[in-house]
């Protein structure tokens, strides 16, 4: 055998291997989907003044950095959680391409240097959502540098996993993804008022539609369980969290807002997931099917292929995910605002709970009542109380 051809083999049987991996990566989404089915959204829209959507110029497609174009954020800082992958990572490029500070907690530090390579005024601390401990940590360091925090970033997140418990006995989908952010964002209010306008950007998640809050057993001690109803459970949290946060913190002019980044397959959200419990190279194979998907134009094939009729199911790149995130962190136009749940680099429309609405906010996931009663189990459930 030549050596040409040798070298023909060697390259090609790879290359034909990755070619039918990425295949299918396409197939598995495109096969499971349902949204070429849907018919446009006709359904009820309700009327309610707190979820006005605004008019301007971004939209479903804007990206990021499309977000902060003629925006100066110079002396600005920005502290995130997930601000090291997937849109947060998009998020932390637009902030700092403007001039803002961006600490980005992780508890893969060696994952987020690798990302966060080259950017500048980045800082990289240790946070693990499911360890209080280390969040007080890094609050008690930062607090130690007098300096304000002027928009607080809770994008880190976990999803649909098996029921695991954190060291406290917790579900672990709630600890994470409310909990610690709680946590988080309690102890860091001294830094928040000090900036005087300062924000909180919680993310949501057009699961949210899913299921309410079971405020009753949230920890599904009686319930059975459902990873993803848990996931949804925690991203309603999240919503009615801003709700609370954001009539504690108004004298103090913080303002809070939920955000939905929008259906992103690229994400690293589901390898993120994973760690913890399943085996490494899941892990990683979870993790280089994004990769795959953000390199080779794998948002836009599946929109091709899928077909969907409806805007809200169109999938979004990692870019276009981040903006919301942004949007929420910077607008001017949501000076004076709060509380409200945003998707699309606007304030998202109301839609009945158990409505097929592909958008939309529903009326569960800002329940000012259960926002009260949510936040008195989670003050239980971490010994942190808001001192007035």
């Amino acid at each position: 055998m030549s050596l040409k051809k040798m070298l023909y083999i060697l390259i090609g049987i790879p290359f034909l291997l990755y070619v039918l991996f990425y295949g299918s990566i396409i197939f598995m989404f495109v096969k499971n989907d349902t949204s070429a089915g849907k018919p446009v959204y006709s359904g009820q829209i309700i009327s309610d003044t707190l979820q006005q959507p605004l008019v301007n110029n971004f939209g479903h497609s804007t990206t990021a950095m499309e977000v902060v174009q003629g925006t100066d954020l110079s002396g600005k800082i920005m502290v995130m959680t997930g601000g090291h992958t997937g849109t947060g990572l998009q998020a932390t490029k637009a902030f700092v391409s403007k001039g803002a500070t961006v600490i980005a907690l992780t508890p893969d530090v060696k994952w987020a240097k690798k990302n966060l390579n080259g950017l500048p005024n980045v800082e990289i601390e240790y946070l693990d959502l499911l360890k209080p401990k280390s969040i007080d940590a890094f609050v008690e360091k930062f607090m130690q540098s007098n300096r304000q925090v002027d928009v607080l970033v809770n994008s880190a997140g976990i999803h649909n996993t098996p029921l695991q418990r954190d060291e406290r006995g917790y579900e672990r989908q709630f600890a994470v993804n409310v909990l610690g952010h709680f946590q988080l964002s309690l102890k860091l209010l001294p830094a928040l008022k000090k900036a005087n306008g300062a924000r909180i950007v919680n993310l949501s998640s057009r699961g949210h539609r899913t299921s309410d809050v079971n405020l009753e057993d949230i920890n599904y001690e009686h319930t059975p369980y459902d990873g993803f109803q848990a996931y949804c459970q925690s991203k309603t949290a999240v919503a009615l969290m801003a709700v609370k946060q954001n009539e504690l913190f108004s004298k103090y002019n913080i303002q809070s807002f939920s955000v939905h980044p929008g259906p992103v397959p690229s994400s690293d959200l589901f390898a993120g997931s994973l760690v913890g419990y399943a085996p490494k190279f899941k892990v990683w194979m979870t993790k280089f099917a994004g990769q795959s998907l953000r390199a080779f134009y794998g948002t836009e094939l599946l929109n091709y292929f899928r077909k969907p009729k409806n805007e809200g199911d169109i999938y979004k790149t990692v870019q276009q995910g981040g903006a919301t995130t942004v949007w929420a962190a910077v607008s001017a136009q949501l000076n004076g605002k709060g509380g409200q749940y945003l998707e699309d680099c606007n304030i998202a429309l109301m839609v009945p709970n158990g409505s097929d609405a592909p958008f939309g906010v529903r009326p569960w996931a800002l329940d000012k009542n259960r926002a009260d009663s949510l936040w008195i189990i989670c003050e239980k459930m971490t010994g942190i109380y808001f001192e007035q």
